[in-house]
């Protein structure tokens, strides 16, 4: 009876060794097919970068060659587009904001920079000669960071620089062997921040213009500096989880000084950024592939704002989202007494498996948050209405403050339209002077709503 008993307890460990073995190689095919799934987005978004930093070098090249105001909006338009093109492609790399920050703010000072031309353009006014000198140095800097770019895209290709894995190299030596071992792309990229030529310095009436991006955000102002262990805590508050499970990583300078942490949530990697000035965690990434969708938009909305509000931000509205790897990120803005303030936004992400968090980004609130003394609406929303073209049937309206350039906020009624062919449109009128101060193409499919 023992000697059976024996037989089948040996019989049942072996069928259960052997189905953790099959689990194991489910596993690790899994993980091999995440792994490439990853790399080959991340290799095609460097790949977009590359062409999105070459193509705005182009246009910039274009721009020197302008000699009418016609002219001048269209190539400024097309630099404007380019620049878009290359900071999508940055936002999918797996690149840290330290590792980006300098190409980051030269492809959006460019695009700022080439917008406000455009309009310019518009009235009829041409290029001056400081413009021109403007473009000049944009252009040369493009020119370089162009040969950079693609001097790492190269470096890929003969495997000397691996993009897909992009866990940070502790050590680019190996010591027992005494040959150094492939780097990431981050290193490279963190090489070509070092070697970035100068930006030159653009005074203009814009929101990465030097005197505007020297302004001091909203909500840091008469806060109190904090420790590390302060914002180790304060991370750990904002995910749920103790102190001791945050790890600190490092600092970021910039206009939001700040402590970056790392926690382990499950099998993925969270990482935070808390401002020492106050506290405040205003970005986390969670490092997590979500595989498949079971959440309709609608419920990961809704779970967002709860996250939201459950941490405090509460009058918050829902404007657009995107879905993309099955992940909602949706954008939120505050609301002061009915009026929706557009430059106060946030965007959380939502995991379509599960509704946990994968991202939180909110730089531009404390950046732009504060209690406004609201202009008085002198034309009404109905008044206003007779701005919108008769053509367009009116969907929803309502007062809205948004962004100008320079900083400067405009009280506008907000006008949601569709035309005969279904589609979509939003119409602002200035609620002050009743006449139209901005016209968006709504863009709508099953993964979202954009607007241009």
């Amino acid at each position: 009876m023992k000697k059976r008993t024996a037989i089948t307890i040996i019989t049942l460990l072996s069928i259960v060794a052997v189905a953790a073995s099959a689990v194991s190689v489910v596993s690790i095919n899994r993980c091999i097919k995440n792994d490439r799934y990853i790399a080959t987005n991340y290799r095609h978004a460097f790949e977009e970068l590359v062409t999105g930093v070459s193509d705005l070098d182009n246009a910039l090249k274009k721009s020197l060659l302008v000699t009418s105001s016609g002219m001048a909006g269209a190539v400024c338009s097309e630099v404007f587009a380019k620049a878009q093109t290359a900071d999508m492609a940055m936002g999918i790399l797996p690149f840290s904001s330290t590792e980006l920050e300098k190409t980051t703010a030269f492809i959006n000072k460019v695009g700022d920079y080439a917008f406000a031309l455009s309009q310019k353009a518009a009235s009829g006014q041409e290029f001056t000669g400081e413009e021109k000198e403007n473009l000049k140095s944009l252009s040369d800097t493009a020119t370089v960071l162009t040969m950079n770019l693609k001097s790492i895209q190269e470096t890929m290709g003969s495997g000397l620089v691996s993009l897909e894995q992009y866990e940070r190299t502790l050590k680019n030596f190996d010591e027992r062997e005494g040959e150094f071992i492939p780097q990431t792309a981050g290193d490279s990229m963190a090489v070509a921040e070092v070697e970035f030529p100068e930006i030159p310095a653009l005074i203009y009436d814009g929101p990465f213009s030097e005197h505007i991006a020297d302004i001091q955000p909203r909500m840091l102002e008469g806060k109190q500096e904090i420790d590390k262990s302060e914002g180790r805590k304060a991370a750990a508050r904002f995910l749920g989880v103790r102190a001791e499970q945050v790890y600190p990583t490092g600092e970021v300078n910039g206009k939001i000084p700040s402590y970056t942490f790392e926690t382990q949530l499950g099998n993925a990697n969270v990482s935070v950024t808390v401002s020492k000035v106050g506290g405040f965690v205003y970005q986390v990434l969670n490092s997590r592939y979500v595989e498949t969708a079971q959440l309709s938009p609608k419920e990961a909305i809704d779970m967002a704002k709860t996250f939201l509000e459950r941490r405090g931000y509460t009058d918050m509205k829902e404007s657009y989202y995107l879905i993309s790897d099955n992940i909602l990120t949706a954008n939120f803005a505050w609301v002061q007494e009915g009026i929706v303030c557009y430059s106060d936004l946030l965007k959380v992400g939502i995991a379509l498996d599960d509704g946990s968090l994968q991202s939180f980004e909110a730089s531009g609130y404390i950046t732009s948050h504060y209690q406004r003394e609201l202009p008085a609406v002198e034309v009404s929303l109905e008044t206003a209405e007779g701005k919108v073209p008769e053509e367009l049937t009116v969907l929803g309206s309502g007062t809205v403050l948004i962004p100008n350039s320079g900083q400067r906020e405009i009280l506008c009624h907000e006008y949601e339209c569709e035309d005969i062919n279904e589609q979509r449109f939003i119409i602002y009128v200035n609620a002050v002077t009743g006449e139209q101060e901005k016209i968006m193409i709504v863009l709508e499919d099953e993964n979202g709503t954009l607007t241009i």
